[in-house]
């Protein structure tokens, strides 16, 4: 059977009906070119060996740009050669000074391993006299303390590592690196739009503090980026690092045929994850390389579990992937699926990033995985070499999901989403100001951290005693030796350990979700497995559970916010209705949970909560909303207050569509009457201390924002609300009350012009 015959087959089952769209994207030829001066003959032997006679024309591009000594971003698809665009520059510098050294960042384990395979295989393919070059290495969590220090005294030409280990390891004792850092000569950062949010802003600083060690030494390397598509490539490499860099974008990878279909299943017909768990069976059976991606663990390891039990005869052939699996068995599945043992995995986003797991014809998307970028990325897993692909994506009862299975030529014209992060976040660079302290007093001239500009940050450190002011000289000191251990650069604030009635660690959470996941009572998932927080415990920061078996429901905090404005940073006006953007301090509290059986959603019981509450600043967005607007919702017998609800949760379910984020990263509050402003307002903020970029983004491109929420409910069929367009399943509130007929009569007064 071959890729067309297979989409017939869909097309035909009645079980798959509700074919909504099937796009064809058209196939196109390989461009080849040669760079400037022509590659090391080794080179060029080697790479022929590899099966690479020619460069692809992006190659060659960008290698030239490098040669210059240009910091340069490659945002091409997925499999066009990416790696060998920072691989032939440095083995090229390497033949030449076989002391220069390069730096790999990846930002997951396991594209490092898959790097070190590539990156040494090339090196066996030159076949060097001995000794030749020093294989890489890798230098992360899972580096023994011997081989740790036997990297340091002897670096080889290339080490792989991630921003963790760059933060804790090498900045922080940067004088045991000096014979590395002195002869650096490139810093590759692989997978850069993983580099957003909260990651993104600390990432920012610890490149920073690279940047100012590396200074001591007097080395100034070359940055190569390599993106997914994203919308502001060269902006995010510039805010990660600081740096110029040019865009290399223009592909010149064959790309085979591909087919997408979309596949809406009936509100009162099968699941999403049926059909997709059907379809996933089909493919394989039908002798195809299958993938399929859901949105979280659990679904993972479901649709794992009905494929074995529904196929008794490919079990043997499939996989689940996912994080929280053991590093050996995420390298073993990903070496059967290279090898071609296994021939069908269902992955969370583990699998989304680069790690070579060879060729695939089938992607299954389980629900619209949340922004354009990320698709496109996930189908980028199939039709690689040129072959033709398939990739179908089932849509949820989500608010996305259905904009686009409503409006598929949409997905298909729409641009990709802009990374954003805010390397300004007072807690991120507070705590990155006490490591760059410590690896080096800070002083007047500093070209990365301007003591002046931060004074009243570093004034506060010194408060706390976590450094020292020789105010003569101007110079600032660290009061503990260190503090790099104390600080996660994947989150803000503590972070909670979850242990078992034994002690034993089982899991962890950063603070910012530990009172809305982690509450007495709550019901938590680990690896598969069902706990019961017994108790949280703030003081020491630990959560005690214990095992829920056979727990017949799930829990659901209750929850309410409330903002106060500390400062407005800008105000935009569209067609006479104000919008603005600024600093707001909330306060959230979890006052209860609920209850709710499985597979129903029916109600059990709620159950009343006395913790305190969480209190942070952050960035917002807000807009008031005129009394007369809300006269006439309510002449209308439209809920005025469901109305704001609904509006804010649209808002909320939108913004993905323009920022790189989950609705996980955003918080929101409506008010029937605001105090400060004298009228109802509407917030959505994001939902980290100091902020990470979201509102502003929001703030940035509001008209179209408010106008995608506004097509997401005229769009759906509902009448007064449904997951599918104004419900959220994180509402503190139950969802009560919405009405979307409100919502889309606020939005119409304020998107048409006066």
């Amino acid at each position: 059977m071959d890729i067309n015959s297979f989409i017939d087959e869909i097309k035909k089952r009645k079980d798959f009906k509700d074919v909504v769209c099937h796009e064809i994207l058209s196939p196109h030829k390989a461009v080849y070119n040669d760079t400037a001066s022509p590659l090391d003959d080794r080179i060029k032997r080697a790479l022929e060996k590899l099966g690479v006679p020619s460069l692809y024309s992006h190659q060659a591009e960008s290698i030239d740009l490098v040669r210059e000594g240009k910091n340069i971003v490659v945002m091409t698809p997925t499999a066009s050669g990416k790696s060998l665009i920072y691989n032939i520059p440095v083995v090229e510098t390497l033949l030449k000074d076989p002391t220069a050294r390069a730096l790999y960042l990846f930002p997951l384990k396991g594209l490092g391993q898959d790097q070190q395979k590539n990156f040494n295989r090339f090196l066996s393919a030159l076949e060097l006299k001995k000794p030749g070059l020093a294989p890489c290495e890798i230098y992360d969590g899972d580096t023994t303390d011997y081989k740790r220090r036997k990297i340091r005294e002897a670096p080889p030409g290339v080490i792989l590592t991630n921003p963790d280990m760059l933060h804790l390891s090498i900045n922080a004792f940067h004088q045991k690196w000096e014979r590395f850092l002195r002869n650096l000569k490139y810093v590759i950062i692989d997978e850069i739009h993983a580099y957003r949010g909260v990651f993104g802003s600390h990432v920012s600083h610890v490149l920073k503090r690279f940047q100012r060690v590396l200074e001591i030494y007097g080395s100034e390397p070359v940055f190569i980026a390599c993106s997914a598509t994203i919308a502001n490539p060269v902006e995010l490499a510039g805010m990660l690092t600081g740096k110029d860099f040019e865009l290399a974008s223009h592909s010149g990878a064959p790309q085979g045929k591909r087919n997408f279909i979309f596949i809406n299943p009936p509100k009162d017909g099968q699941s999403a994850y049926t059909v997709a768990t059907k379809l996933f069976t089909e493919s394989v059976r039908g002798g195809f390389k299958t993938i399929a991606f859901t949105k979280a663990r659990k679904v993972t390891e479901l649709m794992h579990s009905w494929v074995k039990q529904s196929g008794p005869d490919i079990a043997e052939r499939i996989s689940s992937y996912r994080a929280g699996l053991l590093p050996e068995e995420r390298r073993e599945i990903e070496k059967r699926l290279f090898s071609g043992e296994l021939d069908g995995v269902i992955s969370t986003s583990a699998l989304e990033l680069g790690v070579d797991i060879g060729g695939l014809d089938v992607c299954i998307l389980t629900g619209y995985p949340g922004t354009i970028s990320s698709t496109r990325q996930r189908s980028g897993r199939v039709g690689r070499s040129g072959q033709d692909s398939l990739i179908v994506m089932v849509g949820l009862n989500d608010a996305l999901d259905q904009y686009f299975m409503h409006k598929p030529q949409e997905f298909f014209k729409r641009p990709p989403e802009a990374a954003v992060l805010d390397s300004l976040n007072k807690p991120i660079t507070k705590a990155h100001l006490q490591c760059a302290v410590s690896e080096a007093y800070l002083k007047p001239d500093d070209k990365f951290y301007d003591s002046t500009e931060l004074k009243p940050v570093l004034q506060e450190l010194e408060v706390e005693r976590k450094l020292r002011h020789w105010e003569k000289g101007g110079i600032w000191y660290p009061a503990t030796r260190f503090p790099h251990r104390k600080i996660s650069i994947r989150g803000i604030g503590k972070n909670y350990k979850i242990l078992d009635k034994t002690g034993k660690v089982i899991g962890e959470s950063d603070a910012s979700r530990v009172f809305k996941e982690l509450y007495p009572g709550a019901i938590y998932m680990h690896r598969g497995i069902e706990w019961r927080v017994e108790s949280l415990d703030t003081g020491n920061c630990e959560v005690i559970c214990r095992p829920a078996d056979n727990a017949n429901y799930y829990t659901r905090p209750i929850t309410n916010e409330e903002v106060e404005i500390i400062s407005i940073d800008a105000t935009i006006d569209i067609d006479g209705q104000s919008v603005s953007l600024g600093m707001i301090k909330v306060t959230e509290s979890v006052s209860g949970y609920r209850k709710k059986e499985k597979y129903t959603n029916r109600l059990i019981n709620e159950f009343e909560l006395n913790l305190p509450p969480s209190v942070f600043t952050t960035s917002g967005v807000w807009m008031g909303v005129d009394n007369a607007i809300l006269a006439e919702v309510r002449k209308m017998n439209y809920d005025d207050d469901g109305a704001l609800h609904a509006l804010e949760h649209a808002m909320i379910a939108c913004l993905p569509l323009f920022a790189l984020c989950d609705r996980m990263d955003l918080g929101g509050r409506s008010y029937p009457y605001f105090h400060e402003l004298g009228q109802a307002a509407i917030f959505v903020y994001d939902g980290h201390e100091g902020g990470i970029g979201l509102a502003r983004r929001g703030f940035e491109c509001v008209k179209d924002w408010l106008t995608a929420a506004q097509t997401i409910m005229e769009e759906c069929p509902c009448e007064v609300s449904c997951p599918s367009c104004t419900q959220d399943p994180n509402c503190g509130n139950n969802n009560d009350p919405l009405d979307k007929r409100g919502a889309l009569f606020i939005l119409k007064d304020w998107l048409t012009a006066k």
